[in-house]
């Protein structure tokens, strides 16, 4: 299954592989709001079948539990040469970053961009107190 809008931003295009469908939709639209033009595979299978695929400079897919990297390795033996943003949840083995160092890939947590940002409260190094000083203690002085 390809999930697609109908409009192309004719930005770089991207091929987008989760299997969970809410997290597919919502990574696809972020990527699209930042002018990707992006196609969104529910399997590795349905990225692989799409002869489309190969003409993408990038792939998006979730390496957790193997099937990622099995795709990944599928599409560079059918002569894909791009590079791949590889979604990771843990700490990565070194034999894995050694990998995607070598192809110019990229490792991401899973969660990179999942969650809202929180406008609430600035982060503590960036509070600002009147006239634009830092809050907190004078150093030094």
């Amino acid at each position: 299954m390809t999930d697609q809008f109908p409009q192309s931003h004719d930005g770089i295009g991207i091929s987008l592989v989760d299997g969970d469908p809410a997290i597919r939709r919502a990574r696809q639209i972020m990527l699209m709001s930042e002018r990707y033009d992006v196609r969104a595979y529910a399997t590795g299978a349905a990225l692989l079948a799409d002869p489309r695929s190969r003409d993408v400079p990038c792939i998006v897919v979730d390496i957790d539990g193997g099937g990622g990297m099995d795709t990944l390795h599928a599409m560079r033996a059918a002569g894909w040469r791009g590079k791949a943003i590889l979604l990771d949840g843990g700490l990565s083995p070194p034999a894995l970053v050694h990998a995607a160092e070598r192809h110019g890939d990229r490792i991401l947590d899973r969660t990179t961009g999942d969650a809202p940002s929180s406008p609430q409260s600035p982060p503590p190094s960036t509070a600002a107190g009147p006239a634009g000083t830092r809050k907190g203690k004078r150093g030094g002085r």
